[in-house]
């Protein structure tokens, strides 16, 4: 019996994932990125909400590190750096590029998560289909804020779209800001307003969710 319903996904993904490795090589292909461009300006717009350079940083499905090359390169990051990730040969490949940075192996439905991170962002985790795209969403990004000091940032695709790709989630934007703003927190930043790609439409979104003592509401009907 699955330890909890996202567990088949979960070691789908990890063979996915292990697989893109062992193919491409440590690049943007090993995390099913196009090219170093696009996954930049993915990253771009996730640090916007800010870093501060000696944060404590959780990259939640962090791959071989690529975030953490970025922020030390283009953000002057030199603080404390944690990674999460279920292939352990994405996490090996990452551990000999960073030995001074935490990479490690975590489960967060089955194990929790032991402490808190000043910043946590998550860049193309909730891209590829599977049979709980939103309910993992939500779960994840529920236990992720409750552990988070300042802001939580995370790309998705759009729904507001020219084709759909058959093994690819696309999440409906306003679904996914009044989620944020009802249950997380009342300090919702929606981006939908940047191209990853000149010559094509906008098919992604950002999203920073920031910590306040103000709790979440529901409009008034």
């Amino acid at each position: 019996m699955p330890a909890h319903p996202y567990s088949d996904d979960f070691d789908r993904l990890e063979s996915h994932y292990s697989g893109l490795l062992r193919a491409h090589g440590d690049g943007p292909l090993a995390v099913q990125m196009r090219d170093r461009p696009t996954q930049e300006r993915r990253f771009q717009m996730l640090t916007e909400v800010g870093t501060g350079p000696a944060a404590s940083v959780l990259d939640f499905g962090c791959g071989t590190g690529h975030l953490l090359e970025y922020l030390r390169r283009e953000r002057g990051f030199t603080g404390e750096y944690t990674g999460y990730d279920l292939s352990d040969d994405l996490l090996a490949a990452a551990r000999l590029k960073f030995p001074g940075a935490r990479f490690e192996r975590r489960d967060i439905i089955a194990d929790g998560i032991p402490e808190e991170f000043d910043y946590v962002f998550i860049s193309g985790v909730f891209n590829n289909l599977t049979g709980h795209n939103a309910e993992f969403m939500r779960d994840a990004l529920t236990r992720l804020f409750a552990h988070t000091r300042s802001a939580l940032a995370f790309n998705a695709l759009s729904a507001y779209v020219d084709y759909f790709d058959a093994g690819l989630y696309y999440a409906d934007p306003g679904e996914v800001f009044a989620f944020c703003k009802e249950r997380l927190s009342p300090l919702v930043t929606l981006r939908h307003d940047y191209l990853i790609k000149p010559t094509a439409p906008p098919y992604e979104f950002t999203v920073y969710v920031q910590r306040t003592s103000h709790a979440p509401r529901s409009k008034l009907t």
